[in-house]
């Protein structure tokens, strides 16, 4: 039996260039336009790759902001305000989303709503795509706008008061046009408001954090013990440890940098306190502390004019270390930093520099040191 003639169609030359035009196009398009064009099929080798893709086109960036503010306030009524929109299409954003990623995403009970596991790894990898996605804005926005960009600050209550305000002043001094946003939280919160992008730079003191960030030591404060005038008996400003366990602790935040050194020295101490109030500010501590309702421990800086006044006195503790904490900017590793955040970068080495040379040599203070840290 002779075999069957095959028929074989060879294109010219015009053919052969528009099949390899159709080619480069089919490359270049995205995966939602290859499966309108039935390029793959359900159940084809790789389908469920482009499947992927195409689901992955949904996560919007709006999608992303509420997931980490649902993070920071617990709610989603208060992260779909924070984002502009109402609770049903928060809700609904948030549907697609975990359709998109296949997990379950928020938790939702009675006090409030969580993220899980999944929706944690969502958000820390967010982050890190919002900030990105700032970053471009803020470059593409500096090539028509010299010197007129925005800088958002995250500080913790020292840094805010004592160390920002001469340093911003002269950064608008040399950026005439920058607008400046400055936010006062505890240290923790300053590193969760960088890591996400939220803060081109934070200024806190040593806190424990899993997020992954460049941190600059700036200088080293000194937190100091405060009572109200005629509460103890000081042998030269020092106490003992029984004359402070007399005596209710007030203590800030958690999460805050000077209640966690303060916490850390005493239990070395072995301090045994008398009942402990919290608040939450180191603000309202000191007015509290001033009106007689206990003892606590803040940064010398925040309290030298009531102790020069007299309305607060200071003391140490005998057997109690010197109580040190690291100052740190902090950025993130993979934000390219802009003009405005390089510049307030080298304002604060300058800033230490300078300190460091006031004091002198072997770390002699000179009355002029401003800040008043350790270098």
């Amino acid at each position: 039996m002779s075999a069957r003639p095959r028929l074989v169609h060879k294109p010219h030359l015009g053919e052969r260039n528009v099949l390899q035009r159709e080619a480069a196009d089919a490359g270049r398009a995205s995966p939602a336009d290859r499966l309108a064009r039935h390029e793959v099929w359900p159940g084809a080798a790789g389908a469920r790759d482009v499947m992927r893709e195409v689901q992955m086109e949904n996560i919007h960036p709006l999608r992303l902001r509420l997931l980490l503010e649902i993070e920071r306030t617990r709610s989603i009524s208060a992260a779909a305000q924070a984002c502009g929109i109402g609770q049903p299409s928060a809700s609904m954003h948030l549907r697609n989303l975990e359709a998109t990623l296949g997990h379950r995403l928020v938790s939702r009970n009675g006090r409030g709503s969580s993220l899980t596991a999944a929706g944690k790894v969502v958000a820390s990898h967010g982050a890190h795509m919002l900030a990105t996605l700032d970053s471009m804005r803020r470059a593409v926005d500096a090539l028509g706008a010299h010197g007129a960009g925005e800088l958002t600050i995250a500080a913790s209550l020292t840094p805010s008061v004592v160390l920002l305000p001469s340093i911003l002043r002269e950064l608008s001094e040399r950026y005439p046009g920058v607008t400046a946003r400055l936010r006062t939280l505890p240290s923790e919160a300053v590193a969760q408001e960088v890591a996400r992008g939220q803060a081109e730079v934070g200024i806190a003191g040593e806190i424990l954090t899993a997020d992954t960030l460049v941190r600059r030591q700036i200088t080293v404060d000194e937190l100091v013990g405060i009572a109200g005038p005629g509460v103890f008996e000081a042998d030269h400003g020092w106490i003992t440890i029984g004359q402070l366990a007399h005596h209710r602790l007030l203590l800030g935040p958690e999460g805050s940098s000077t209640r966690t050194i303060t916490e850390q020295y005493l239990e070395r101490a072995v301090y045994r306190p008398a009942p402990i109030w919290e608040f939450n500010s180191y603000e309202t501590v000191i007015r509290m502390v001033r009106q007689g309702l206990g003892v606590s421990f803040v940064s010398r800086l925040l309290v030298r004019s009531e102790i020069e006044r007299e309305e607060l006195s200071a003391f140490r503790v005998s057997g109690v270390e010197q109580m040190r904490r690291p100052i740190y900017a902090l950025h993130q590793p993979a934000r390219e930093l802009g003009p405005e955040v390089s510049a307030l970068m080298g304002l604060l080495t300058d800033a230490r520099c300078a300190a460091a040379a006031r004091r002198g040599p072997r770390g002699s203070k000179s009355p002029e040191a401003t800040w008043g840290f350790v270098p």
